[in-house]
């Protein structure tokens, strides 16, 4: 069975919280999970614990600044911080001993969703898995969270063409009845990247709050990464 470790990233006196779950016998492939806007690691430390125990997936789970454990108010971190969170978080997974650093996927949700697209602007990102990604103007990453806004393709050409330009695995996971994301931006992520996987979670809220909405999408988890 896995092993979990806490692990703090400094970013220039700021923190990151973090665990580590380290599988039993480790294949090589590393998944870091990124929370929602609010949110922080503690579900997706459960997602990561299946993940290692059946794949053998190096996994970590990390709160942004901001959120859980880390550093930061909610009210004054910006997007671009947390981006900066998500990358020295990634190197750092990329860095754990039996990991390769050419096998790094990302599992982010919503806000972290958004974030994971970011990052592969930046890293070799090897597998992609959104669940209810947000999708936020190109001209409030650099404002407080609270500035932040929905934004279609017109008003994030720099996000889509990220995501545009990523061409490993990806997959889109929407909830049925998300009454955060409109069902607009899951339209234009799967316009930006048409060979992108989409699964829909049936009667599923946003945030996933029925217990077997959350076993369905730690399936979907499991099974995406199988074969990074």
């Amino acid at each position: 069975m896995a092993g979990r470790r806490e692990i703090v990233l400094d970013l220039g006196g700021e923190s990151v919280a973090g665990t580590v779950v380290d599988p039993a016998q480790p294949r090589g492939a590393g998944v870091l999970f990124v929370h929602g806007l609010g949110s922080d690691r503690s579900t997706n430390i459960e997602r990561a614990q299946a993940l290692a125990d059946t794949h053998g997936v190096t996994c970590l789970a990390i709160d942004l600044r901001g959120h859980g454990g880390s550093s930061g108010r909610l009210s004054e971190v910006t997007p671009t911080q947390n981006l900066a969170d998500v990358v020295a978080a990634y190197d750092a997974l990329a860095g754990q001993p039996g990991v390769d650093s050419a096998r790094v996927g990302l599992c982010g949700a919503s806000y972290g969703a958004f974030l994971c697209v970011l990052v592969t602007a930046e890293r070799d990102v090897a597998r992609l898995l959104l669940r209810a990604p947000a999708l936020y103007r190109d001209d409030v990453v650099a404002s407080a969270l609270g500035r932040r806004r929905l934004a279609d393709s017109t008003t994030a050409p720099t996000f889509v063409s990220a995501l545009r330009a990523h061409q490993a695995p990806a997959l889109l996971v929407e909830s049925e009845r998300d009454e955060v994301i409109p069902h607009s931006v899951v339209q234009t992520y799967l316009a930006a990247r048409p060979d992108m996987a989409h699964i829909v979670l049936p009667g599923a809220s946003h945030a996933l709050t029925d217990p077997s909405w959350r076993a369905a999408f730690e399936r979907i988890v499991v099974e995406f990464f199988a074969d990074l």
